[in-house]
């Protein structure tokens, strides 16, 4: 099963300190309107759910790394329920979008698309969803979620676009261990859907242009 704790190091390298951008004022702005900035990725918004009262600056900026941590493990680990999750590499995809683009969760709509998956898509992950996220292949799963979510950053543009797409590169799908040979698994087929996708997936270097 996945593991917060292995999530945890991937999230810090792509998260800084304090910064007040206003490419990001959604995320910097308190429920009073103003820009108090965020830190460690935690936006004021979810600070100030964290604290119960708006934050200020001076909130933001002394914002605890431990405490950063807490709250990314409650309100986006937890809420995914991603220690059910299987695979490392698949959960640490879903979370880390479910973190950076304010809670959307696009797993379902990949899961009802692209896997024929029949869920309602909003952005809950209920335990139906974990084990459709489960029976699926995770490996082309991974790849169907990375090309969902670098469509969803193009589709948005801007200044931002490339610090996304630098971010989205670094999650490389990672199969799990094998277990020790006496305690065999039996083989299940790939539960994927488009025959085709996934021939052109196991073939990139002949389909690419």
């Amino acid at each position: 099963m996945a593991n917060f704790n292995l999530f945890l190091p991937e999230l810090l390298k792509a998260e800084g300190g304090y910064q007040n951008k206003i490419s990001d004022r959604k995320g910097n702005t308190n429920s009073l309107g103003q820009m108090v900035g965020t830190k460690y990725g935690i936006s004021a918004p979810v600070y100030e759910t964290y604290i119960k009262r708006p934050p200020t600056v001076s909130d933001m900026k002394n914002l605890p790394l431990s405490t950063a941590v807490l709250i990314a493990k409650k309100y986006y680990w937890d809420a995914c329920n991603a220690d059910e999750i299987e695979n490392q590499s698949v959960a640490n995809l879903i979370v880390d979008h479910y973190f950076n683009s304010g809670k959307r969760m696009f797993v379902k709509q990949v899961l009802k698309d692209r896997f024929g998956a029949k869920i309602k898509v909003d952005s809950k992950i209920s335990r139906d969803t974990i084990a459709i996220i489960n029976a699926s292949n995770p490996e082309f799963l991974h790849f169907e979620l990375k090309k969902s979510r670098e469509k969803y950053y193009r589709s948005l543009g801007g200044v931002n676009l490339r610090g996304w797409l630098n971010r989205l590169s670094r999650f490389v799908f990672e199969k799990k261990k094998p277990k020790p040979n006496n305690h065999p698994t039996a083989s299940a087929k790939p539960s994927y859907s488009y025959a085709w996708d996934w021939l052109v997936f196991t073939n990139k270097k002949a389909f690419q242009k």
